[in-house]
């Protein structure tokens, strides 16, 4: 179920951008939440310390607790009236009552990515991760407000902020009626260059109805007593009983189709104006398959048109003798491959249909001969250098001196360089590093 930015949600399970098909599930907000705030809050507390007596001596008091939760429910309050200074503040307090409080960081992430301050966003979000790891919906604003942060060019109708330099992001009324659903235009092909187009930033921030997805479509003046929700059928129509007609919605926003409501309504009301409000109660129609070395593989539901690579692997959680990333795009035989170790590789972007297999690392090769005591097919490991790769063959016999180093792959035209091993032992030479296919050979 849908999972709005400023809602009184214990734990909060449903990320933004991304979920796992297995945790799409309908979220209470009313109840027993206080009781579950305190809990919440008193294990994370418990949970920071190895030693039962210290994290019992770190816990806030119960008062403390209670008007952290205050603060919290405050913020929310404010957050939903779009009052987001308000909330920040309100978020602030709660933190100062119980430093420890996730939800009371997540809110504050969303208050300052609503206010424009991105930097403070990352770090509130940041924060979120290190106490839970598991909470997905931190990983998702994260990567948003890395987005915003990145592309200063939001949109140049918003207001800066002169105190920051900021910009000023819309106001709840500005966006449909969900706060975690933002209007977006419509869902790119799966381009395996897609991550180099101008669409990169819109697609981590939109999302396209599609087959399955469940909306909720609410008209003013209509009474709720039946049920606002609506499944998009597998030809892609609304059939919603107000129109002459099921109105075809496949790959239209909610915007987009709260616009052709609206425009039907005033059609036949002859000229009057209907607020129309729709949004995306279930999702349900944008998936990925997540396979290979992780601890949660299955399939993935997407809350965007695309999210970045890492949101994929936090929540999959790759094996530690993980090493590569091949992601293959829906309809096509094309495939990208990644490796872990890079960063700046996993904030390429993962769009629906997506098949994404963690693999263990590819083994290379290298080969040493000559002068050694164990020639040979050695296997290769990034950072080996030339005095390294003689060593796991054994070392140099006595007649061993100079090295030639050849060097080239497929179609390439071998290069030989040669260097003397004394040399490069007195460190009058640098020891040149190995690559994938060297063949060394040791001479005297």
């Amino acid at each position: 179920m849908i999972k709005t930015q400023y809602a009184l949600i214990i734990p909060l399970a449903i990320s933004l951008g991304f979920a796992s098909a297995s945790t799409a599930q309908t979220v209470n907000t009313t109840g027993n939440g206080s009781q579950s705030q305190n809990s919440k809050a008193a294990t994370l507390v418990t949970a920071a310390s190895g030693f039962e007596s210290s994290a019992e001596e770190r816990r806030p008091s119960r008062d403390a607790l209670e008007n952290a939760r205050k603060c919290y429910k405050a913020g929310v309050k404010y957050g939903r009236a779009n009052l987001f200074r308000q909330a920040m503040q309100s978020f602030q307090e709660a933190i100062k009552y119980d430093p420890e409080y996730v939800d009371a960081y997540y809110g504050l992430g969303q208050a300052y990515l609503d206010l424009g301050y991105f930097r403070e966003s990352i770090e509130a979000f940041e924060k979120v991760i290190k106490l839970d790891p598991k909470e997905v919906d931190a990983y998702s604003g994260l990567g948003e407000a890395y987005s915003k942060l990145k592309d200063k060019k939001l949109d140049p109708r918003l207001p800066t902020d002169s105190s920051t330099g900021e910009q000023v992001a819309l106001t709840e009324k500005s966006r449909p009626f969900v706060a975690a659903h933002r209007p977006v235009p419509a869902n790119a092909a799966n381009d395996i260059s897609v991550e180099n187009s101008n669409l990169t930033n819109d697609l981590t921030r939109i999302y396209k109805v599609g087959v399955g997805d469940v909306l909720d479509v609410r008209i003013a003046g209509i009474s709720n007593s039946d049920s606002t929700l609506f499944t998009v059928s597998s030809s892609g129509l609304l059939e919603y009983p107000i129109l002459p007609q099921p109105l075809r919605v496949l790959g239209l926003t909610t915007t987009e189709i709260s616009e052709t409501i609206g425009a039907e309504l005033k059609r036949r009301s002859m000229g009057q104006e209907s607020d129309v409000q729709v949004g995306v109660r279930d999702y349900n129609s944008h998936t990925v398959l997540v396979s290979g070395l992780v601890k949660e593989p299955g399939t993935k539901i997407l809350r965007r048109e695309a999210i970045p690579l890492y949101v994929v692997l936090a929540d999959a959680q790759p094996l530690p003798e993980a090493a590569q990333v091949t992601v293959i795009s829906q309809g096509t035989t094309k495939s990208r491959t990644f490796d872990l170790s890079d960063p700046n590789q996993a904030s390429v972007l993962v769009l629906p249909g997506d098949v994404v297999t963690i693999n263990p690392p590819v083994k290379q090769f290298f080969y040493v001969g000559g002068e050694v005591k164990s020639p040979g097919e050695l296997t290769f490991h990034q950072g080996l250098t030339l005095t390294q790769a003689i060593l796991s063959a054994g070392g140099v016999t006595l007649k061993g001196d100079k090295v030639q180093l050849t060097r080239g792959r497929g179609n390439e035209v071998l290069t030989t360089k040669e260097f003397k091993l004394k040399a490069i032992n007195k460190g009058t030479v640098p020891d040149p590093l190995v690559e994938p296919g060297d063949r060394i050979m040791v001479l005297h």
